[in-house]
């Protein structure tokens, strides 16, 4: 996709914790998307909307998007049942979605929504704390999750059978170290990211696993100069490739891509400590990053990194007018700045999210942007999940799904 030599600078998570300064652990990004969106031509509340100059600001006013649902779920609750054809697998063009709760991990298939709510395909109970079920990855054609922890990673089946179980080394100590794994696109494989370093484990590094989906066996291992707090891993849609990134809290982030070669990976690291993963193009030639400061959101050329089109936070503010309330004494807030969330829309359609806090609340604007102009086309009501493909999910406060298009 050609972008046009755009510099878009313009002219000038379900409750959990949002844990600032490690967007990559897998949770969190679910917390961002439970955030509160921030009505049309709704003020920046003061102390959380000053630009660099201390001016009073107001996000950009755009219209709202049109869209149209497509479907709705059921409410996904831990007392949610699947539908009768839980054991099949998923053939359809795109893979199910995944949604956590409750500790349960649900997969639902879209392909066959008619006017009635969707039942889960299948349920996979993992626990009964609420956050057991994040960071389990669904398997492409739903028929098993992996899940990875500071101990293990085992493969669990829709009944609860374990199908393979990989045991850790023993922490040395306690950590907030957490691990991380994904499946590739073709569900062959499994790559795993277990954070040694902080949990006092080896040679002071941490490693990236790839095992053989059907068994567990172990295929290659590589040593990573990372002390990671926890990782974020999107696979490529060429079934070859894996991005990953790796936090380290306040000490920044590092941004690698791999690829199996034989029995080892073969790694190439981004030449940034700064850019923090959030998604890749479904033709596979993009990747979107945020920056670790939520100042920006950057697309670029995969694999070489080149940068194709920049969105600053500032793109998505304006000074407030005159005779408007210029009172920001109240300094309790949270600047506006770019979240770590969003993602494509499709190839050339991206989701930019601006979001920002105030003493009592939380909001975020989801806004559409087009990479070919670096247009800024509109919101959305509310935070997506995207699918890449044109369509996003949302979630209610009854855990109901809807899926949605542009209309």
């Amino acid at each position: 996709m050609l972008h046009a030599g755009v510099s878009a600078t313009g002219t000038s998570r379900i409750a959990v914790t949002h844990l600032h300064g490690d967007h990559c652990l897998g949770f969190a990004r679910v917390a961002a998307r439970c955030r509160r969106t921030l009505p049309l031509r709704t003020r920046i509340p003061s102390g959380s909307g000053r630009c660099c100059r201390g001016t009073p600001i107001h996000c950009i006013p755009m219209t709202l998007l049109p869209v149209r649902p497509i479907a709705t779920t059921k409410p996904l609750t831990r007392e949610t049942e699947p539908s009768p054809l839980a054991g099949s697998a998923v053939t359809a063009k795109h893979s199910p979605v995944s949604w956590a709760a409750e500790g349960t991990l649900f997969a639902v298939d879209f392909s066959a929504a008619t006017d009635e709510p969707v039942a889960p395909r299948v349920a996979f109970r993992l626990g009964d704390r609420p956050r057991d079920a994040y960071g389990a990855a669904l398997a492409p054609d739903s028929g098993c999750v992996v899940v990875a922890t500071q101990h293990e990673a085992l493969c669990v089946d829709a009944d609860g059978t374990v199908r393979w179980r990989i045991p850790f080394t023993q922490p040395a100590h306690s950590s907030i170290g957490l691990a991380n794994c994904a499946f590739s696109r073709d569900g062959a494989h499994v790559w795993i990211f277990r954070p040694d370093a902080m949990l006092g484990r080896g040679d002071g590094g941490d490693r990236w696993l790839v095992v053989a989906a059907a068994d567990g066996r172990m295929l290659a291992e590589h040593a990573l100069p990372t002390v990671g707090q926890g990782a974020h891993q999107v696979a490529h849609p060429d079934g070859i490739h894996m991005l990953l990134d790796v936090g380290e809290g306040q000490d920044g982030v590092f941004l690698f891509h791999g690829r199996l070669d034989g029995d080892a990976i073969s790694v190439r690291a981004y030449p940034w400590d700064d850019r923090c993963l959030i998604d890749v193009s479904p033709d596979g030639r993009e990747f979107m990053t945020v920056g670790h400061g939520e100042e920006d959101a950057v697309f670029h050329a995969f694999p070489d990194g080149t940068e194709l089109c920049r969105f600053a936070v500032d793109r998505f503010l304006t000074p407030a007018g005159p005779g408007e309330d210029g009172n920001t004494d109240d300094d309790e807030g949270e600047e506006p700045h770019i979240a770590w969330s969003g993602g494509y829309l499709d190839a050339s359609t991206a989701v930019v999210t601006v979001a920002g806090e105030t003493e009592d609340d939380e909001w975020t604007i989801p806004y559409v942007v087009d990479l070919s102009s670096g247009a800024i086309r509109g919101r959305l009501a509310a935070e997506p999940r995207l699918r890449g493909d044109g369509t996003w999910t949302t979630v209610d406060d009854q855990g109901q799904l809807t899926l949605w298009e542009l209309g």
